[in-house]
C-alpha cells in the first residue's frame, strides 16, 4: 500500500511543478499501479487551480481568463508539448527515407514541430480562456481528468521495447473491459488517435502517448464549447 502512496506522490510530482517529495521507494508494480492512479488526481488538481486563479486575481474577466489560460501549461511544466513537437516532426519524416525512430528522440525540434506545438498551445488557450470566460467550469475539470485518463486506455497497445516507462506502468495494470463502455468516448479518441500513429510512424513510445494526452484535452475542451454554445 505504501508504495501505491508513493506512486502516486511521484505521478502528481512529475506531471506537474508542485514540489511533492517523495521518499524512498521500490519502482514495482505497486508503485506503478500509483502512478497511474495518480492521473485524474493530476487533472483535477491542476483544473482546481486553474479556476482558482480564475476566481480571485483581481483584474478584469476577459483578461484573466487568458491569463489563467497561458498560465496552464506553467502548472504541468509544459510536460507533453515537446513530446508533440518530436511526434509532428516524426509524422512528416515518415513521408521519406528517413529514420522515423531517429527523429523522434533527438532532443533538438525541426521548424514544423515547433509550429504544430504553437497551434496545439493557442489552441488550448482559446479554449481554456472560453471555458473560464463564461463559467464553465465542470468542463475544464472533465476535458483535464479525460484526457490523462486516456494513458490507462493508452496501455493496450504495444509500445517501443526502448520505452522503459511507458512499459512498466502496462505491465503494472490490467484494464477491466467494463471501464471500455463507462468511458468510452476516451477509449474512443484513444484507440483512434494512437492506431493512426502506429500506422503512420511504425511504432508507439512515450512521445507518441504525450502526443494523445495533449490532442485529447483539446478535442474536450472544444466538444465542451460546441455543446455548450447550444
Amino acid at each position: 500500500m505504501q508504495n501505491i502512496i508513493n506512486g502516486i506522490k511521484y505521478g502528481i510530482s512529475y506531471f506537474t511543478v508542485l514540489p511533492i517529495k517523495v521518499p524512498y521507494f521500490e519502482a514495482n508494480k505497486e508503485f506503478y499501479r500509483g502512478v497511474l492512479f495518480s492521473l485524474p488526481i493530476v487533472g483535477s488538481i491542476l483544473a482546481l487551480i486553474v479556476i482558482l486563479l480564475f476566481l480571485f486575481i483581481p483584474m478584469p474577466i476577459l483578461y484573466k481568463s487568458i491569463l489563467v489560460a497561458i498560465l496552464y501549461p506553467f502548472l504541468y511544466g509544459f510536460l507533453h508539448l515537446e513530446a508533440v513537437a518530436d511526434t509532428i516532426d516524426a509524422i512528416f519524416a515518415s513521408y521519406s527515407n528517413k529514420d522515423i525512430y531517429q527523429i523522434i528522440k533527438e532532443p533538438q525540434i525541426g521548424s514544423i514541430g515547433a509550429i504544430g506545438v504553437f497551434c496545439f498551445i493557442l489552441l488550448k488557450i482559446i479554449a481554456i480562456g472560453f471555458l473560464l470566460y463564461y463559467h464553465h467550469f465542470l468542463a475544464i475539470f472533465i476535458a483535464f481528468i479525460f484526457s490523462r485518463y486516456s494513458v490507462l486506455f493508452a496501455l493496450d497497445f504495444d509500445y517501443h521495447k526502448d520505452s522503459t516507462f511507458i512499459n512498466s506502468l502496462k505491465n503494472s495494470y490490467q484494464l477491466k473491459a467494463q471501464y471500455k463502455i463507462i468511458f468510452f468516448p476516451i477509449y474512443f479518441f484513444t484507440r483512434i488517435i494512437l492506431e493512426k500513429l502506429q500506422k503512420r510512424l511504425g511504432f508507439l513510445n512515450g512521445d507518441t502517448l504525450g502526443f494523445s494526452i495533449e490532442l485529447q484535452e483539446i478535442i474536450y475542451l472544444n466538444i465542451a464549447i460546441f455543446i455548450l454554445s447550444y
